[in-house]
């Protein structure tokens, strides 16, 4: 990847901004290619404050960083993290080797903020392994090397951080974990249902294709297939609705599963104790209206 050459000129943000995500797997380009060296000067970036958050690096033997001290002070920081000037960017840059973890943000020379808010630039080396780019194509540009090996870039709605993206990887794990329990729940209550419409409901529940939180312990259904079977159902929850229970009481509260136009629409679970609960509800704690077989879960005595 060629180098390009760092602009003199101040950074100043145009009233609009483009932020643009690149992500990349380091292994899956040549050997040498993506490093913290060829990243940066793969950027038009003008001179910035750059605020450090993790730092791990090997420079090279010619180097007179002292690298564990650097890796110290990052540790020590208070606040946001360690704030380093664009010569020590610079330094960073022409002298290291390989960036084994480091986050860099770099904001305007004028800005006073003490955190990352009016970054411009955030650069993620991840454990040897990722590198993360964002940047505010208003002010950054790029070499076509760099959009060869980083692109595509997707658009972003802000800066980021490692930390957020780490929590919205956890959060969609769990959203992930939570609509496969949502269905697996609403497939027992379909299933010892005392509706005729029940068959059509499964049916319906087959096509759904997306579990997706609607409010506090709400989630909306969305069907794939048009085709999917109608009930004739009044819009509203399914009568008869199931109970759960929680380790701690035996009325946790209700399964309500809506309909809207023939097609099942929302799942709600509405408690009755003091303090929502913070898990859904198991298999095993449901309780069912009398009449049927109640699966793995209990009939209403």
């Amino acid at each position: 990847m060629s180098f390009r050459r760092r602009s003199g000129r101040p950074a100043t943000r145009r009233s609009e901004t483009e932020f643009v995500t690149y992500h990349c797997l380091i292994g899956s380009q040549p050997i040498g290619v993506l490093t913290f060296r060829n990243i940066v000067n793969g950027m038009t970036i003008p001179p910035l404050r750059w605020l450090v958050t993790d730092l791990n690096m090997v420079v090279l033997p010619d180097s007179d960083i002292n690298v564990l001290e650097w890796e110290q002070k990052v540790r020590d920081s208070s606040g946001a993290g360690l704030w380093i000037t664009d010569d020590d960017m610079r330094r960073f840059v022409r002298y290291n080797h390989q960036m084994i973890d480091g986050e860099f943000f770099g904001s305007p020379i004028d800005s006073t903020a003490d955190d990352a808010s009016q970054a411009m630039v955030r650069i993620d080396f991840f454990d040897s392994t990722t590198v993360t780019v964002t940047l505010d194509r208003s002010v950054i540009g790029t070499s076509w090397e760099f959009d060869l090996f980083l692109g595509p870039g997707v658009p972003a709605s802000g800066i980021g951080s490692r930390d957020e993206e780490i929590a919205d990887e956890q959060r969609r794990a769990q959203e992930a974990r939570d609509g496969q329990q949502i269905r697996a729940l609403v497939r027992a209550c379909l299933q010892n249902a005392r509706i005729d419409e029940a068959p059509a409901l499964l049916t319906q529940l087959d096509a759904v294709v997306d579990v997706t939180p609607s409010g506090p312990r709400a989630w909306s259904l969305a069907l794939e297939r048009d085709d999917a079977p109608r009930v004739d159902l009044p819009d509203g929850p399914l009568p008869q609705a199931a109970r759960y229970q929680t380790d701690a009481e035996a009325a946790g509260g209700e399964l309500l599963i809506w309909v809207h136009d023939g097609r099942m629409q929302m799942v709600e679970l509405p408690w009755c104790t003091d303090a929502m609960p913070t898990e859904l509800p198991r298999l095993d704690q449901l309780v069912f209206p009398a009449g049927r077989d109640a699966g793995d879960g209990e009939r209403t005595p």
